[in-house]
């Protein structure tokens, strides 16, 4: 990344999502002020508490494979901001970025906008310009609030939900279904996986009050995150395909097979005895667990760190069974929202782990690494702001190309 784009991007950082900046009047208007690029490719719109990276990837894959230019715009990144906006699996130029970002600062429509209403902007500018036909695009937080729910969809997805960002969504698993569900559009079909009886009720009320056709995709026989993703994704192609978007069927078993998503059930390619998942939340954790018993994983020691409003001992007690170990090693990602280890030790061993605390992820993970083996190896969870600083270490960085 240029220092230019770096130095501006660490600026905006501080400009964090807040309950009261939420809304989309000002994104709005700012694209408005860049000739609205959101309405030069088509899109598909993705919310949901866990998952919703993996799909938006899987979908961008399979429409790549059926020839059509393809965007991508997820968050968060790993390791370089560029790896949120791709076109074709290739990130955003630096140089280009840099230049647009000043012009948009310069906009009398850019002053005083947070940091993800300049990051979905300059996404949305950056996918039109490089001619995307079609854009796959992640929910940022939420849904109706969301910067990204500017966009019009051909199709509307929602992945699982869980209890996750309560402090600004609500502390219901009913409040928070109704954010997410705020992504469907009147009369624009809906995939839902939504997950439990009250969240999914709750997007099949707000679909029926938009009369948006409703797909409903019902979970795997085994409880298996993966699968769910692909059926999740394969119904958002077959939806697609039934409003007359060429897709052919080679083209969906090629995507599905080559789609990508880093950081997410994952074995550090360059160190075997490194695995990383970036599951935040109490859910999340339970895929993991069942993720690690299926393949079967057996983790030597736990690498944890985590963000101030997650429920760092929900979190642990949903992968108690996946490491039989019972052993913590916790650190800080680098980064203002991370809990200190000091703390995040406290709550494992009140757990019933055993834990020790590293100042670093890097650290921690090399104090791991000292007793772990192939078959017993280290499993860094808990932020995906900790896998992103694992990769930089270790190597397994997404890179330019995905």
């Amino acid at each position: 990344m240029s220092l230019q784009l770096q130095h501006a991007l660490e600026a905006l950082y501080g400009l964090e999502r807040r309950k009261d900046k939420l809304g989309l009047d000002g994104t709005r208007a700012l694209l408005a002020a860049l000739g609205n690029p959101q309405e030069r490719f088509r899109a598909v719109h993705v919310a949901g508490t866990n998952g919703k990276g993996s799909v938006c990837a899987l979908v961008a894959s399979v429409l790549r494979e059926a020839g059509w230019h393809t965007g991508l715009f997820t968050s968060p990144h790993l390791v370089d901001f560029r790896e949120r906006i791709r076109v074709d699996g290739r990130w955003a130029d630096a140089d280009r970025l840099g230049v647009r970002l000043e012009h948009i600062q310069s906009l009398p429509e850019g002053r005083d906008r947070t940091f993800f209403e300049v990051c979905t902007a300059l996404a949305f500018d950056d996918l039109a310009a490089r001619g995307a036909e079609w854009s796959v695009i992640e929910v940022g937080l939420g849904g109706r609030l969301d910067c990204t729910n500017v966009v019009t969809p051909e199709v509307s997805v929602i992945t699982s939900i869980g209890l996750d960002h309560t402090e600004i969504l609500g502390d219901t698993l009913e409040q928070i279904a109704t954010e997410k569900a705020g992504i469907i559009k009147p009369g624009v079909p809906v995939v839902s996986h939504a997950g439990s009886d009250v969240a999914s009720g709750v997007v099949r009320d707000v679909a029926a009050m938009q009369g948006a056709p409703l797909v409903e995709v019902a979970p795997r026989p085994r409880v298996d995150p993966l699968a769910d993703n692909r059926a999740t994704a394969e119904a958002v192609i077959e939806t697609l395909a039934a409003r007359g978007v060429r897709i052919p069927r080679g083209a969906v078993e090629a995507g599905l097979a080559r789609a990508r998503w880093p950081g997410r059930f994952e074995r550090c390619p360059d160190e075997p005895r490194l695995w990383w998942d970036g599951a935040h939340n109490p859910d999340g954790a339970r895929a993991l667990s069942a993720w690690c018993r299926e393949r079967p994983l057996r983790p030597s020691a736990l690498v944890f760190a985590a963000s101030r409003d997650k429920d760092a001992g929900a979190f642990l007690g949903a992968l108690a069974d996946a490491v039989p170990a019972r052993r913590v090693i916790a650190a800080r990602y680098r980064g203002e929202r991370a809990v200190p280890p000091e703390a995040l030790a406290a709550i494992a061993r009140a757990a019933g782990w055993s834990a020790e605390v590293a100042p670093d992820v890097a650290t921690a993970c090399r104090r791991g690494l000292e007793d772990a083996t192939a078959e017993a190896p280290v499993l860094l969870t808990g932020s995906l702001f900790a896998v992103g600083e694992a990769m930089e270490a270790f190597g397994g960085a997404p890179g330019e190309w995905l």
